[in-house]
């Protein structure tokens, strides 16, 4: 798996607006299915989009948004990493969104009926890239210019509740606050994670990055994990042992 890390330029904006649209909120943007269930709100994607929705998906979404004249947002695709990342403008805000598949030496190493990859059309372009297609999403990143920590945290706070913890930098000014909207009582659990990155600027906590997570794909990518480091000796056993 690889998360492309991209150095963006800050856009001026007024605090007001960025507030209106932070993150995931704005005209016309509808809402992820987030259900109730055993009193967790659960969260099931960001905005309009679901956790698992493929790459090819929403890159058409964007799309049809940017070249619609009736739609009264500002949409342009910065950035596509087939498979892999989609880097949104959307009303000067940029979102980066990633997407996953497994390793291809994973699926490999698995028996045959356990490879399921019914969807994978270009078997010499899954070879070269070493993962399979498509990519899923699994992680939503929203980058805006500087703004007060607390003020992020207290909007979020009223969307999200309580955050589940806060984490402190060793300068005692950055750190991280992590919301849980998750029910792990399924498996794999269901619903997401949100979490806001605080920097220390002018001796002062501030914010300019807030990360959306899916729980159901974090438990797929750290069990496919732990299959990857076994997956070449499983291969090499199973070609000896048929």
């Amino acid at each position: 798996m690889r998360i492309l890390i991209l150095l963006l330029t800050f856009f001026i904006i007024t605090p007001s607006t960025l507030f209106a649209q932070l993150p995931d909120e704005g005209p016309n943007r509808r809402q992820p299915n987030n259900t109730q269930q055993q009193g967790i709100q659960l969260l099931e994607g960001f905005a309009e989009s679901s956790w698992g929705e493929s790459y090819a998906n929403l890159r058409e979404k964007f799309l049809s948004l940017s070249t619609n004249p009736q739609n009264d947002e500002k949409v342009e695709i910065v950035y596509e990493d087939k498979e892999k990342t989609l880097l949104i403008r959307r009303n000067g805000i940029l979102y980066s969104y990633r997407f996953y598949s497994t390793p291809k030496i994973v699926l490999d190493s698995r028996p045959k009926d356990q490879r399921t990859n019914p969807t994978v059309e270009n078997k010499a372009e899954v070879d070269e890239e070493n993962h399979s297609s498509p990519g899923v999403l699994f992680s939503v990143g929203a980058l805006f210019r500087y703004l007060p920590g607390k003020e992020v945290q207290q909007k979020l706070e009223q969307k999200y509740g309580k955050p589940k913890k806060e984490t402190l930098a060793e300068n005692k000014i950055g750190g991280a606050v992590v919301w849980e909207k998750t029910d792990e009582k399924q498996s794999p659990p269901r619903g997401g994670y949100v979490v806001q990155w605080k920097e220390a600027y002018k001796k002062k906590p501030f914010t300019r990055r807030v990360d959306y997570f899916s729980s159901t794909i974090k438990f797929q990518i750290e069990k496919e994990y732990k299959e990857f480091f076994n997956a070449e000796e499983i291969k090499t056993l199973r070609d000896l042992i048929p």
